[in-house]
């Protein structure tokens, strides 16, 4: 009995960690901590979250059927990369879903959280200022995470979520022109979420994907034709 029971927490134990790893490199991936065709190395994932390679091994085997990575012969597991024709659906599908999560948060938004908002927005201004693209794309994230998640569907923001390892948004501030772009339309989304207006700010949020979506597919294009 006492060994059953041993077995038993030692596999809930793993699938803890199971969960932990997934969380942990979806949220990598999604802030852009990764990006498009970058190698993981199981050795150093081990060592950063501190486990034994097999919840490693499990988390980027699920990753990888949700799409999130890929595996390239006889050179492991690489975060997905995305088409100029790929980022252009996307874009599309994303713009509706967001505007959607947007205009149904509008409502259940609190001051604090507006508070938290325009805090993330002047991060988002000093990183770009300060060169810190590492800081602007956490920030970005979480400006729309925050938002999407007070949509209070959770349906809705797991596929959300699941479209965003589609779409390339680390090369946006590559982009002349782009990052401070994105930094106003953040501000107009901001103005109308204050103002109550759920219809703009969704409207606001839609545009904001879809443009973003462009510049992503037009800098695609122009990589392949190079």
């Amino acid at each position: 009995m006492t060994s059953a029971i041993l077995a038993s927490d030692s596999q809930a134990e793993e699938g803890t960690e199971v969960e932990r790893a997934i969380r942990f490199l979806r949220e990598a991936i999604l802030r852009g901590d990764y990006v498009p065709g970058q190698r993981l190395r199981q050795k150093e994932l081990t060592e950063q979250l501190d486990m034994s390679p097999t919840p490693i091994r499990e988390a980027l085997r699920v990753l990888e059927a949700q799409g999130f990575l890929k595996r390239v012969p006889y050179t492991g597991v690489h975060v997905a990369e995305v088409s100029p024709e790929e980022s252009e659906e996307i874009s599309v599908i994303r713009s509706v879903l967001e505007g959607l999560a947007t205009k149904m948060a509008v409502p259940n938004l609190t001051a604090e959280d507006i508070a938290d908002l325009e805090a993330l927005v002047e991060q988002m201004e000093t990183s770009w200022r300060q060169v810190n693209l590492g800081r602007l794309r956490r920030s970005n994230y979480r400006f729309h995470s925050l938002i999407y998640e007070k949509s209070c569907s959770r349906r809705l923001c797991d596929i959300i979520v699941s479209l965003w390892p589609r779409f390339a948004t680390d090369l946006l501030w590559m982009i002349p022109g782009r990052a401070e772009r994105s930094i106003r339309q953040h501000h107009a989304i901001l103005d109308a979420i204050r103002e109550g207006d759920a219809q703009a700010a969704a409207d606001l949020m839609s545009d904001h994907i879809l443009t973003a979506g462009e510049s992503i597919t037009r800098f695609l294009e122009s990589q392949q034709s190079e």
